[in-house]
């Protein structure tokens, strides 16, 4: 698997989080995401905000990868509130590993081309 596709649910959904379009796409969703988080019922029936929970999350991936992908990516899944945290929680763990890679990657390129101290000292 690519540390840039993320594989759910039989889909292959890409996002290279090092885009910087595509990183303003990602923290545009996240801010949307925090303001329906804030506007999910607090009380009254619990099925309403399961609901309300859920759209969150299918709207969070819908601006993320584009307008019907919550569809797919929950066409088979009850509107379950643990069966959506599963999902998220793999998108995020997804996301994670990106940005890990990234920067191990980065680091390893400073490295090659910065030569460690002790280098520069017997140089001397």
């Amino acid at each position: 698997m690519s540390l840039k596709v993320w594989e759910i649910n039989g889909l292959k959904l890409e996002l290279d989080l090092s885009d910087a379009d595509i990183m303003e796409r990602y923290e545009n969703a996240f801010e949307i995401m925090t303001a329906d988080e804030k506007a999910i019922p607090k009380d009254g029936k619990a099925s309403v905000q399961i609901r309300s929970a859920c759209e969150m999350f299918r709207k969070l991936f819908d601006n993320l990868f584009g307008s019907g992908t919550a569809d797919k990516i929950f066409s088979d899944v009850p509107t379950a509130l643990s069966k959506y945290e599963e999902i998220y929680m793999s998108f995020l763990d997804f996301v994670q590993s990106q940005i890990t890679e990234g920067v191990k990657k980065r680091n390893e390129m400073i490295t090659k081309y910065i030569p460690n101290r002790q280098d520069r000292r017997a140089k001397k």
